[in-house]
């Protein structure tokens, strides 16, 4: 079986992936329609926005395509659409986005039209969400969160809204062994489990005006938590 294509990104862990020539090719699919959804064209400070690249995207949407596949998803701060239009395109029967950025969200109206897909859209901050209305209509969240660096513990305010309603979470953290610890707690105490399903390197380019380099890489791990 076919190694996955080099990328732009690094994987850590596992040491080796292996995909059939369907997974090779739907990846490569993937990648040309996320080159086309245009990512923040302003980014705000306070809200942590920023954008992973396309490949890496199409990896983690290959990676957990058992878990989306016909199934009702939620997209926790889909921003422009990046993770949300490719998951309702090659995957799912519904998807949720739910951002708090008016600007974001109005751009995804133009882009799901452009593309002619129907999705749902909620404009709210997660703390002002009802999850708990969610939880017959939707099975599974993914969610890329802000990492907390402007506002500390926001990734986990995401994830104890998502362990609400979600059957299963796939959530990418920044790697290390506190946030791993405190990620499997909080699973714990919902009865699920914490899985790592990869830990990446990827590039994040200089998007905000505190950025000093051109780009860097940063490590975060796709975690898995489900029963």
């Amino acid at each position: 079986m076919p190694r996955i294509p080099q990328s732009s990104y690094r994987i850590i862990t596992p040491k080796t992936i292996l995909w059939s020539p369907e997974e090779i090719e739907l990846y490569t699919r993937i990648i040309s329609y996320i080159d086309k959804i245009d990512s923040f064209r302003s980014p705000k400070v306070e809200l942590e926005q920023y954008s992973l690249p396309s490949d890496l995207i199409a990896f983690i949407l290959i990676l957990c395509a058992e878990d989306l596949i016909g199934q009702n998803v939620v997209d926790l701060g889909c921003g422009t659409g990046r993770f949300t239009l490719p998951i309702k395109h090659f995957f799912s029967n519904r998807i949720l986005g739910v951002d708090i950025d008016l600007d974001a969200m109005n751009h995804l109206v133009q882009l799901q039209k452009q593309n002619k897909l129907g999705i749902d859209l909620l404009i709210t901050a997660i703390e002002f969400s009802e999850p708990k209305l969610w939880g017959k209509r939707f099975q599974v969240t993914l969610m890329n969160p802000p990492f907390g660096t402007k506002r500390p513990k926001i990734d986990m305010v995401f994830l104890k809204h998502a362990l609400k309603f979600s059957k299963v979470i796939i959530s990418i953290h920044k790697s290390n062994p506190r946030t791993r610890r405190l990620i499997k707690d909080l699973g714990k105490k919902h009865r699920k489990n914490t899985i790592i399903l990869a830990t990446i390197d990827f590039p994040l380019s200089a998007s905000l005006r505190f950025h000093r380099k051109h780009e860097h890489f940063v490590r975060v791990d796709l975690l898995r938590i489900a029963e």
